[in-house]
């Protein structure tokens, strides 16, 4: 059977930060590694003025052995590389982008001749909570004149929920207290991936023999409740301020009132997502909140089915007033004088 080439995936916002990566992963090999830098060209930029992340970041010295604009481009080079002799290893830096999870769907189709083996998510851990709740925004087109609109916080956390690996840049230039507050919150986002600074970080020992799991992130959310659940009544040394607050109740949500109340969160809550039911309209809202950006997406679902807790929402924040934030929603309860609520 003819071995497949090892593929492994980098995202991240600073191309500085991933460029030394990968310098260090060519010094370190003796193999012939295939560099290749996915710059799409369907997406625009938009600076807001006041914003204090500069996009500057967005440039650096190239390392790559080549660039591609296309996807189309880049799956017929994957081909090529796959089939040649010459490269042992492939390393995929992908440019900012928003859909990542259709992106990895698009990279496995089929049968094809790389083995997708990580993806390794880079963080400047100067600029994390700049980038983190900048307001400058990301279009994504999927032709000439519609686009999809994302903050940076929200593409960072599409990456970042994604990774089986995080790697942490520059986190000399931190205070340890700082430092810990920041490891904290990417261990409440994302549990399941393994964090590393990078003087820690061992490409050889990362490299999966397993293929990476392009469905993990749908399984994350649930993961979440089960850990924070279980974590509940137990009083965890080292958390750096870092809170974690589960929201649930068997009695629907008024939405409208939900909607009313995003703006009265208290500006602790840095993440927050959750799925609530709307039994008039029949529709199970999934709800996505990073820095001041609000997502929902909405399904139809059986009313047939039974669904059980049908309001829940994970927190994640610095030293969360829960009390303030159950009583918020318990407000929102259809029916507030009838109904049973619970909080984890």
């Amino acid at each position: 059977m003819e071995k497949k080439k090892s593929l492994t995936v980098i995202t991240g916002f600073s191309l500085k930060e991933k460029c030394e990566l990968i310098k260090k992963v060519k010094g370190r090999k003796y193999e012939n590694v295939k560099v290749i830098l996915f710059r799409p060209m369907n997406i625009e930029f938009l600076k807001k003025a006041d914003d204090p992340f500069t996009l500057t970041q967005f440039i650096s010295e190239a390392v790559h052995d080549i660039e591609i604009n296309t996807f189309f481009n880049l799956l017929e080079t994957l081909k090529k590389e796959a089939q040649n002799n010459n490269t042992t290893e492939i390393i995929l830096d992908v440019y900012p982008i928003s859909d990542i999870h259709t992106f990895f769907e698009s990279l496995t189709i089929g049968s094809q001749k790389w083995f997708l083996t990580s993806h390794i998510h880079v963080i400047d851990s100067r600029k994390f909570w700049i980038s983190y709740f900048s307001e400058h925004e990301i279009l994504i087109y999927t032709d000439s004149t519609l686009a999809t609109s994302y903050t940076l916080g929200e593409t960072l956390i599409n990456q970042l929920e994604l990774a089986d690996s995080i790697v942490l840049m520059n986190s000399e230039q931190l205070s340890h207290e700082r430092m810990g507050e920041l490891m904290m919150f990417i261990r409440s986002l994302q549990p399941k991936a393994l964090i590393y600074l990078v003087e820690e970080f061992n490409w050889q020992m990362n490299n999966r023999k397993t293929a990476f799991d392009t469905k993990a992130a749908s399984s994350l959310y649930t993961h979440q409740i089960e850990l924070f659940s279980s974590r509940n009544k137990l009083k965890v040394i080292g958390q750096h301020g870092i809170d974690t607050f589960i929201y649930q109740s068997f009695t629907p949500i008024d939405f409208t009132r939900l909607e009313s109340s995003f703006s009265q969160f208290p500006n602790e809550i840095f993440r927050m997502k959750g799925r609530c039911y709307n039994p008039i309209a029949q529709e199970l809202y999934f709800i996505s909140q990073v820095g001041s950006s609000i997502q929902v997406d909405t399904t139809e679902i059986d009313t047939s089915t039974s669904l059980g807790i049908i309001t829940e929402f994970l927190f994640i924040g610095s030293e969360l007033d829960q009390s303030a934030i159950q009583t918020l929603l318990d407000r929102c309860l259809c029916n507030p004088n009838n109904y049973s609520s619970l909080s984890v």
